[in-house]
């Protein structure tokens, strides 16, 4: 099995912006330096599991968060994929996107799907 260590990365960003962290804030909690943490964010370097369970730890997360799409039972991989969607959306396009969502997911109830 190939790692994508950037889309490990990827998910790492997320999850510390998603916490309000810069990488240096971050990176002083774990003991690594804000230029190490944006190697790992960026894919360029290889976390570590011992890394990757500190960087878990402090965004109060878990590994499978990170780690989803190499687990078998993960709804992380969905998670990931409207990341991907929304990611190069601009603001109105998220709003429209979110307002599709809710009403299609309101329907779905209502049809007991």
């Amino acid at each position: 099995m190939d790692v994508n260590y950037e889309l490990i990365g990827v998910r790492i960003k997320r999850y510390r912006e998603n916490k309000g962290l810069s990488q240096e804030e971050l990176g002083s909690i774990i003991g690594i330096s804000n230029r190490h943490l944006s190697k790992v964010e960026t894919g360029a370097k290889n976390p570590s599991l011992e890394l990757i369970l500190n960087i878990a730890n402090v965004l109060n997360i878990t590994a499978d968060d990170l780690l989803a799409d190499y687990l078998n039972n993960s709804t992380e991989k969905q998670n990931t994929e409207l990341l991907t969607i929304f990611t190069d959306c601009t603001p109105t396009e998220k709003v429209i996107l979110m307002d599709m969502l809710k009403h299609m997911k309101a329907l779905l109830l209502e049809n007991g799907i």
